[in-house]
């Protein structure tokens, strides 16, 4: 069994070889805010319960005794919900390594994956202690080389992951990447990352309706008020920050998709799309960015041919996505990167004719230039008048290209 013992939160820790009990009393019992106070009645309750039953007043029989009360939590307030939960919170870390039996964990997973599953119920406090502890039952207690181990809380950390609180919300995203990095089982992997597609073929439609929207069409606010948008909105920073762990079948699934967001005018989703094309260049192998290079150049060439029309910080993004795809195509070796450099480049250059994006845009050329650029191909024949060298051949095409590109930095420069 494979897991992996994470770091309690340095505000909650408590120290795991003295009762739970008192260091709560010595540490909010002149505390007069209301969840204290109800900390400390559950906590109070609890330890009676483990005495009256001579159980050992240890952080695992208080994690057993808060889950039994837990598990039937529609006969509770929210109230009680919230304070067994923070303790939940507080004491899981504290728990030693194989300190609670597979058949507890087990229980324990199905237990916050119900309470969860009420949480139009339950308060912004108390969900976020249920991803906290979900991430901590995952990685510390389940057996993480198993898929029916870790599949519940998986899936309902995805569910947080959308969550309509941006605090929940947050937190579900960071447990999850947590979670999804600590696979090592292909199986594991495999499934997981089923669930990830899943997931994102789901909002595809509403994705691709709102990427053909224009932004100037009606406002951002307008944009984002049916709940299905903002959900695609959270979905996309969630496909963000689990692209580095997908299988690299369902990545080569998903980066086609994501590229038919891909427009050459802006809308709400831009930024998130720029970010996630980002985060497959930076860690995916060429097996899933080969087949798609070609086509997220023609399409971020695209956008900024539309220069000032869209947003500066997106039109350089763009530019810096180009560029990394051109190093990715450049680094294989392949024939067609040459041709496509002229794009590149030329689609680049417009961008020094913006007052907004001209300084930034000059550095960018001049490392394009740098590098894609052999000194070699501006050599031109004596005979020959720059007019009629361009429409000879691609070398010549760049040479015109350079010295235009070289003649705007000059300028800017000056």
């Amino acid at each position: 069994m494979k897991h992996r013992k994470p770091e309690p939160e340095p505000e909650t820790r408590l120290k795991n070889d003295t009762e739970i009990c008192q260091q709560l009393l010595s540490r909010y019992s002149a505390s007069t805010a209301p969840q204290h106070r109800h900390l400390l009645a559950t906590a109070a309750a609890l330890r009676s319960i483990l005495t009256a039953e001579s159980l050992p007043l240890t952080p695992s029989s208080y994690f057993a005794a808060a889950i039994n009360n837990l598990s039937d939590s529609k006969t509770l307030d929210s109230t009680a919900v919230a304070a067994l939960l923070s303790l939940v919170s507080i004491v899981v870390p504290l728990i030693e390594e194989k300190g609670i039996k597979e058949a507890k964990v087990k229980e324990a997973v199905t237990v916050l994956v119900e309470v969860g599953a009420e949480r139009e119920g339950v308060g912004v406090g108390s969900l976020s202690c249920v991803v906290k502890c979900l991430g901590v039952m995952i990685l510390g207690f389940c057996d993480l080389e198993e898929w029916d181990s870790v599949k519940a809380g998986f899936e309902s950390l995805i569910k947080f992951s959308i969550d309509k609180r941006p605090k929940v919300r947050r937190s579900a995203q960071e447990c999850l990447e947590k979670v999804f990095k600590s696979f090592r089982s292909s199986t594991v992997v495999k499934e997981a990352s089923k669930l990830v597609f899943s997931l994102f073929k789901n909002y595809m439609p509403a994705a691709l309706t709102m990427s053909e929207s224009r932004i100037f069409d009606e406002s951002k606010e307008e944009t984002l008020s049916k709940l299905e948008h903002l959900d695609v909105i959270h979905m996309l920073n969630l496909l963000k920050v689990t692209v580095p762990y997908l299988s690299v079948k369902i990545s080569s699934k998903v980066l086609p998709e994501l590229v038919k967001l891909l427009r050459s005018e802006f809308s709400v989703l831009t930024r998130q799309v720029f970010q996630n094309i980002e985060a497959f260049l930076v860690s995916s192998s060429d097996e899933v960015i080969g087949p798609q290079e070609e086509n997220i150049i023609d399409s971020l060439s695209g956008y900024l041919s539309l220069g000032q029309k869209n947003p500066v910080d997106t039109v350089l993004y763009a530019t810096t996505l180009l560029r990394i795809t051109l190093d990715k195509l450049r680094a294989r070796g392949s024939s067609s990167w040459m041709s496509i450099r002229h794009k590149v480049c030329g689609s680049a250059a417009g961008l020094l004719a913006d007052e907004a994006t001209a300084s930034q845009a000059s550095d960018i050329m001049k490392e394009l230039i740098n590098l894609y650029i052999d000194p070699k191909e501006i050599v031109i024949n004596e005979s020959q008048s720059l007019d009629d060298a361009s429409q000879e051949s691609e070398e010549a095409n760049m040479s015109y290209l350079f010295c235009s590109i070289s003649l705007e930095i000059y300028h800017i420069s000056s």
